[in-house]
């Protein structure tokens, strides 16, 4: 009907030559992907505070420097690699869900928003789209028998390499090398 509307004030006005707005398209393209999950007999408050400690997470009340008042790609470079933790990954923020217990005796877990903004640039540039998926976030969660720890997260390669892309090769390799290094940092946080 908008349309149609459209159609006659043009016609009003005498713009008849003018083209028409393209109407708005909705595509869903199906992907998939792998979720990986390991499991550690770690309490869950170990697994946090050896993942705060590997994302050099500030004490509360801790100020931290900012990315935002960068000058220049030196001076952004550096910005980063002060905020890094001894991973390579920096803590972004964190989601508590220990409002589920309000409503079921759900274990507790907390999702971690990690990253590291020198190797997104490196993801991002081949694809933009990617960026639905990045920063990676992990899932720490308490096992429902009290046994240990499951640490769940969606395997970046799996998730930010689309199948259209024709820069693909050099996506592979970024997202790839971003799984090793997702890896490592899973491993220092559980290893017993």
């Amino acid at each position: 009907m908008l349309q149609h509307r459209a159609q006659a004030l043009r016609r009003l006005l005498g713009l008849h030559a003018l083209p028409e707005m393209p109407s708005t398209v909705k595509t869903v393209s199906s992907h998939s992907f792998q979720l990986v999950n390991w499991s550690t007999p770690l309490a869950m408050p170990e697994v946090i505070s050896r993942l705060n400690m590997e994302l050099g997470k500030p004490a509360a009340g801790v100020s931290r420097i900012s990315l935002q008042g960068a000058t220049s790609k030196e001076d952004f470079q550096a910005r980063v690699e002060k905020l890094l933790g001894p991973s390579g990954f920096m803590y972004f923020n964190e989601t508590h869900f220990g409002f589920l217990t309000l409503f079921s005796n759900t274990p507790q877990a907390v999702m971690y928003v990690l990253g590291n903004p020198l190797i997104a640039q490196s993801i991002l540039q081949h694809d933009l789209r990617v960026a639905n998926n990045v920063p990676p976030r992990v899932l720490v969660l308490e096992k429902a028998d009290g046994t240990g720890t499951d640490i769940i997260y969606h395997l970046p390669s799996s998730v930010m390499v689309l199948d259209d892309n024709t820069a693909a090769e050099g996506l592979k390799i970024a997202t790839q090398a971003l799984d090793k290094k997702l890896e490592s940092l899973i491993e220092r946080i559980t290893v017993i």
